[in-house]
């Protein structure tokens, strides 16, 4: 009775998984191709393009669309990432939407981001002095955002990932000034997926810098920070 109620059991598991799978053919077509796709370099982001996706809203010339597929931009001025794939988020440090926010705008060089801000005095700790905390949510911000784009890049994927900040070590050089342009940089030291269940996804090491520009030329360090950032999973929806 058992061995035959086990048998019966099998047969409509069987059958069920037959019938999901003859119900829903274009998703089993979209995941080979996927993956023929993916294993012939650059040519992931093509099958992309032909499924419909939009890719680069960034109009940058380093995406890998570009460098490994030889898909062109679309035309108009490069945008930073923000703008490009959460106009509507409201975080403070490079929310586009923030209506007294930092705004952040970071964008591609090679291996990282790059964005030029200037900060309000109204950010002083002391005359002259930005806030160490308001230079740390630059940091954190573009880190964080660093972090997204490489796993973007390295996955084929439409949009960044969901990305959190898991630790950030922040080392203030010299104080920051206000209403002066500085510049924030960062590049990814390392890719890491976690080999251990139940400890995490992916994980991103980045490391950011705030330069002040000189008139020689050269960069004065101000601040320089190493963050370890972690894919949650989904993708951005903002």
């Amino acid at each position: 009775m058992l061995a035959r109620g086990g048998a019966m059991g099998l047969q409509l598991f069987r059958t069920r998984a037959g019938d999901l799978a003859a119900a829903l053919p274009s998703v089993w077509t979209a995941l080979r191709t996927y993956g023929d796709a993916a294993a012939m370099g650059g040519k992931q982001w093509h099958w992309m393009v032909s499924q419909g996706h939009q890719i680069n809203p960034c109009n940058s010339k380093l995406h890998p669309a570009v460098t490994e597929a030889g898909i062109q931009p679309e035309g108009g001025e490069e945008v930073a990432v923000q703008v490009a794939y959460t106009p509507k988020s409201h975080c403070f440090g490079c929310g586009p939407s923030h209506p007294d926010g930092l705004h952040l705008e970071s964008k591609r060089i090679e291996q990282g981001l790059e964005a030029r801000v200037s900060l309000s005095s109204k950010y002083c700790a002391f005359p002259g002095i930005v806030n160490g905390g308001i230079l740390s949510t630059l940091l954190d911000c573009h880190g964080n955002w660093t972090a997204a784009i490489a796993l973007m890049d390295r996955s084929c994927l439409p949009k960044p990932p969901l990305t959190l900040t898991a630790s950030m070590l922040v080392s203030y050089k010299e104080p920051s000034p206000p209403d002066t342009e500085l510049i924030v940089r960062s590049h990814v030291v390392a890719v890491r997926e976690n080999q251990n269940p139940g400890l995490g996804k992916v994980a991103v090491e980045v490391d950011v810098a705030v330069l002040l520009p000189q008139a020689d030329g050269s960069e004065k360090l101000l601040v320089q920070g190493t963050g370890i950032f972690k894919r949650l999973g989904a993708l951005r929806a903002l």
